[in-house]
């Protein structure tokens, strides 16, 4: 778990001023991590509001200074929420297989500066990884589908790279 960690960080240290918002922050653990190694400006969102719950709490009773809210990645983002700013998800897109679409044209509405996704490459994945994002109905081809917006010109991913635990 370290090690997969520290690829996180070393991927977005070198944003560690920029404002980074995570999509699917669940009860904040990536954006804990960040803010320990002295990133600033930091934002979470999720679906779940138990889990915005304990990420609000957790970080009050640490004096962490984190914004923490509620938000549905299929409807249209609140203006200017994600504008010029470092986007990351960490292992959600791929559990809105239906929305995906919407959800990627919805983030690219909102102008980000850059969006970095940790997400399993399925078409590189092992057979194990592959059966169980079956068997759950996961998105299976997200890279797929970010490499034909490419084509569309709407997007331009400036990398892909293989981290541990197949993402």
């Amino acid at each position: 778990v370290e090690k997969y960690q520290n690829q996180i960080i070393d991927i977005l240290s070198e944003y560690t001023n920029s404002n980074i918002v995570e999509f699917g922050c669940g009860p904040g653990n990536n954006l804990f991590l960040l803010y320990k190694r002295k990133f600033k400006n930091l934002e979470g969102y999720d679906i779940s509001i138990n889990a915005i719950s304990l990420a609000k709490k957790y970080s009050n009773e640490k004096k962490y200074d984190i914004k923490f809210d509620t938000l549905d990645l299929t409807k249209l983002l609140p203006d200017k929420i994600i504008e010029n700013k470092v986007v990351f998800t960490h292992t959600c897109l791929e559990q809105l297989k239906y929305d995906m679409p919407t959800i990627l044209q919805n983030i690219i509405n909102g102008k980000p500066k850059l969006v970095i996704n940790f997400e399993v490459d399925y078409d590189s994945s092992s057979s194990t990884v592959r059966g169980y994002f079956d068997s759950v109905d996961y998105q299976n081809n997200l890279v797929s589908e970010l490499k034909e917006l490419q084509k569309e010109n709407k997007i331009n991913i400036e990398s892909i790279k293989p981290l541990s635990l197949s993402l």
